[in-house]
Parts: C-alpha cells; sequence; structure tokens
C-alpha cells in the first residue's frame, strides 16, 4: 500500500492462546509477503502451544495474480496446533479466494462473519474471560480506517 509511510495495513499480536490480526485496505504482492513472512514466524513462535487465529479483515482486498497466488503457495505456515480460525469480514471485505485455497479441510474450527456480534459470540465459545475482554477491546479499537 502506498500513502502515508507510517501507515501500516494489518497488524499481529499474540494475547495468551489468540492471535488476533488486523487486516486493512487494498493489498499489493509486496504487502501479501510482508504480512505472510510476519505470520508464520508468529506461528512458529507459539512452538506446539496451542492457539486460536482471530481477524478482523474489515475493507481488506488482496491483489490475485497468479504470481501472488504461486508466492502464497511457497510460503507455508504452520497450522498443527491451530484450535480455530474466525473471520470478520464487512461488504467490501474480498477474502473468498483465500478461504476457497487455504483454509477448506483444514482440521480446525473455520468460520466466518459480517456481524461483530456473532464474532465476538463465537470467540466467547473458545476462550477464557480475561482473554474475552481482551478481545471485546480489541475489536473495539480495531476500527476499520
Amino acid at each position: 500500500m502506498r500513502g502515508n509511510p507510517s501507515y501500516r495495513p494489518f497488524d499481529i499480536e499474540i494475547f495468551q492462546n489468540c492471535i488476533l490480526v488486523t487486516l486493512r485496505g487494498h493489498w499489493d504482492m509486496g504487502t501479501n509477503i510482508n504480512y505472510l513472512v510476519e505470520l508464520s514466524d508468529i506461528l512458529q513462535s507459539r512452538k506446539g502451544k496451542p492457539f486460536h487465529l482471530f481477524v478482523d479483515m474489515r475493507s481488506w482486498s488482496s491483489t490475485k495474480t497468479e504470481t501472488v497466488i504461486r508466492i502464497k503457495d511457497s510460503i507455508q505456515l504452520d497450522r498443527r496446533n491451530q484450535l480455530s480460525e474466525l473471520w470478520l469480514e464487512d461488504d467490501t471485505t474480498d477474502a473468498n479466494h483465500i478461504a476457497q485455497r487455504y483454509l477448506e479441510n483444514q482440521p480446525f474450527t473455520f468460520s466466518r462473519t459480517n456481524d461483530v456480534t456473532t464474532f465476538l459470540s463465537d470467540i466467547d465459545k473458545r476462550v477464557e474471560p480475561s482473554v474475552m475482554a481482551y478481545v471485546t477491546s480489541w475489536i473495539d479499537t480495531a476500527t476499520p480506517r
């Protein structure tokens, strides 16, 4: 993404057994690569500990060229200890190509919603109350730009 050099179109944060990801804007190939490399490093840092991945991807889209797909295919994400993945989307999110290509037939629970209440309710079923309080605060501050 171009524009403000201090603007970062993604954020990845670990809180206890959760990885909280915020994605914004339309990404080019460079942003995709940077994100996937950072996510891969974070997943490897879990060192066998089970985790949930919660993604706020409202107003996000990504380039879908063959080159981008080949690069994404070459980056392997270690999902062996992943318990679930939940996506919060909106009407501008363009993520069907990722869900269909990379998340079908995974051994963990995967769900998507456009509703914040449903997203938080699904998370609440998976985490401790102290984690839920943090996730609620995270989603409140992750307002789409």
